[in-house]
């Protein structure tokens, strides 16, 4: 197991005290505008000083992960190349992921043939969020959003970077956690909260796990205990909808871990390639 994502709830509580740290001693406060045409608010102040790359465009949620990872600013935003790494530690590269997936290719080519990637990738299981009206500045409560993240969030993910799931290079941590959200009253719908809204800022509040898996084959821990499986049978074993399952499914045939056998009644039956290592 990687030591620098193990389970470890008091450097939670410290990465997440270190950025609050962070934040106040550099003045952040959550931008309110939007440019014409962007889906993503814009601040004119960073929370890790104006010459601190990567610090302008990540949220409160990102930086707790790299701090977690490493609280030593010497391994933060290491330059490779014409990229930069999110921390760089033990000869390990580990990028932290809080949005598509599809943004990592780039580095992923990169970064592969060189070292070992870990992707950190959050997965929200319990989350509030609080509305700002972008007009007034006035911040509602707190509610509980009836949606539920889990480690299966990942395949929502993972379908944008499919081409690399056979990397040998390649890893994955998933961090299932608590998190306030607050977003801004800029939707095309009656309310303003849907069609459009933008989230400003997500803050972790607590940690419930962490899960490793070191390569795509590791993912099969996930699956039923079975020789055959559907998207039905997997839907209902890992709690997630059809459409997650399918991701899951279509992922681990891109990777050579999993094959459509055939298909019975409309329903398509998938087995895994390498059964004795998952009975």
């Amino acid at each position: 197991m990687d030591e620098n994502l193990a389970f470890d709830k008091e450097r939670f509580v410290g990465a997440c005290n270190l950025v609050a740290l962070i934040e106040a001693e550099n003045g952040y406060t959550q931008g309110l505008s939007l440019k014409k045409g962007s889906k993503r608010v814009t601040s004119s102040v960073t929370r890790e000083g104006e010459s601190n790359i990567g610090g302008l465009g990540e949220g409160t949620l990102h930086l707790v992960l790299k701090n977690y990872i490493s609280a030593n600013r010497d391994d933060q935003e290491i330059r490779c190349g014409k990229k930069y790494i999110d921390v760089f530690l033990d000869g390990r590269a580990y990028e932290v992921q809080t949005r598509s997936f599809s943004s990592l290719k780039s580095k992923l080519d990169a970064f592969l043939p060189e070292f070992p990637v870990t992707i950190v990738f959050p997965a929200i299981r319990e989350k509030r969020i609080a509305w700002i009206d972008p007009e007034t500045g006035e911040l509602s409560d707190f509610h509980k959003s009836p949606k539920k993240e889990s480690v299966y969030t990942i395949f929502s993910e993972l379908i944008y970077i499919k081409d690399y799931l056979k990397a040998k290079n390649l890893s994955f941590c998933v961090f299932e956690m608590a998190a306030n959200e607050t977003k801004l009253l800029s939707g095309r719908s009656y309310d303003r909260k849907k069609y459009g809204a933008v989230r400003l800022n997500r803050v972790p509040t607590e940690l419930f796990s962490v899960e490793h898996f070191e390569s795509s084959f590791d993912f099969l821990r996930l699956l039923p205990k079975s020789r055959e499986i559907t998207v039905k049978s997997l839907s209902e074993h890992a709690h997630i909808d059809r459409k997650l399952s399918q991701k899951m499914i279509y992922c681990l045939c891109h990777a050579d871990i999993m094959y459509h056998a055939r298909t019975e009644k409309h329903e398509k039956i998938y087995c895994i390639k390498n059964e004795t290592e998952n009975i």
